[in-house]
This record gives C-alpha cells, structure tokens and sequence, in this order.
C-alpha cells in the first residue's frame, strides 16, 4: 500500500473530523480523494497496523484518530462553534493547538466527581498549576491506546495522584507539568491539519520527546 496515499487519507480524516466533529465514512473519503472504497479500507488497514488511527475491531470503520476520539470520552474540547471529544489531557490539548483561537476542554479533575474546564487562551494556559499523569511508560502506549489515554488525566496536586493511584490499584508513572504538555501537544499534533501530514517515525516522535525535556527511561521509545 502506497504510504504517500495513506498519508492523503490520514490528512482528510483529520481536516474532515476538525470541520464537522466526525468522522467521514468510507465512501466519502474514496469521492474526496479520488479513489475507490476498497482503496480506502485498504489504507486505513494499513494505517492501523502502523499506528496512525484506531479501527473498530474487525472492520474498517474510524474509531480513534488521534487526537480526536469519535465516541464519548471523558474530554469534551470547544473553540467557537467547532466541539469535538478528546481522548485524553495530551490529546484535548492537541486539539487546541489545531484551533488558533481560545479553546475550553471540559474534563473531570483525577477523572472523578469534580468539573474542571482547561482554559487556553492566545495559545497560553490559563491556569498552569496542573499536574498530567501518564501512568504507562511511552514504549507501552500501543499495547493498548485506548488504556493509555483513558488514563492520562488531569490532577491538581503530586499527592492527588498518590491517593488516585493508591485508590484504583494504579502504579505511579511520570508526572509532567501540564505546561510542559502543553508544549508538547504543540510539537506532536500542530501540523496535524497540513496537506503534507506523515506518520512520525520512532526516531521523530523521541526528538519532540527529548525537545520539551522528556528525557527519562519513561519516555525511551525503544
């Protein structure tokens, strides 16, 4: 399967989901892009087994695509009139970084009882004494994504993720700033609407890591 097509695809799923807030299906991807069905869900195949998107298992149906989630989630992400759900704390901020204008992510603090809105405004974090756990190791991310990201939450102190983890059985991982993920997102999905988007390479994605002062054992890739 030719990679320049599977990244054309890649590229209109992620223009599409950012225009309306879902995904396109298949056919709509093989009449904007020229192609058939069958060369579609040949590309998105092949797209999910390099860990590019997420498909429903047993079919070619869009169930993830980074960093949009396409079935309720605990992120709910609004800028304007455009809303769309995020997958996790990493993710709703790439998606704010996609917008260019003031963005709100609307989550659970700890993923539990109490409301917190994540406000971004002229592309700055409003309130930056948020903590982001990621509990699980970054080579360890695509054992299962939907684990990862459903656990990467948002905290407002190191002791609220000891009790969290404490609470539901969880090892501690890294915590990380939510600034310093802020700027990560940047890096990771700020080009995720170009027309020339391509799948990052291990070697790419420990560049971005080790560029925004991720440099521990948690975060080697290999």
């Amino acid at each position: 399967m030719n990679e320049e097509f599977q990244n054309r695809i890649r590229y209109h799923i992620n223009q599409y989901i950012f225009d309306f807030g879902f995904a396109p299906s298949n056919d709509e991807l093989a009449a904007n892009t020229s192609s058939t069905k069958s060369e579609v869900e040949n590309a998105l195949q092949a797209l999910a087994d390099n860990h590019a998107l997420v498909l429903h298992p047993g079919t070619r149906k869009l169930w993830v695509v980074h960093p949009f989630a396409l079935d309720p989630t605990l992120f709910w992400v609004t800028s304007g009139n455009k809303q769309w759900w995020g997958n996790c704390t990493w993710c709703s901020l790439g998606i704010a970084t996609l917008t260019n204008s003031d963005t709100k992510i609307f989550t659970k603090l700890n993923g539990e009882q109490h409301p917190l809105v994540i406000e971004v405004k002229d592309r700055t974090i409003v309130d930056p004494d948020y903590l982001v756990h990621f509990p699980i190791p970054a080579k360890r991310t695509w054992d299962n994504v939907i684990h990862f990201c459903a656990n990467t939450l948002t905290f407002k102190s190191e002791a609220d993720i000891d009790s969290w983890c404490k609470r539901h059985g969880t090892l501690k991982g890294e915590v990380v700033p939510i600034i310093q993920v802020w700027e990560l997102a940047k890096l990771w999905y700020g080009y995720y609407l170009h027309p020339d988007w391509k799948r990052k390479t291990p070697e790419f994605a420990q560049e971005i890591f080790t560029s925004v002062g991720l440099t521990s054992d948690f975060w080697q890739l290999k």
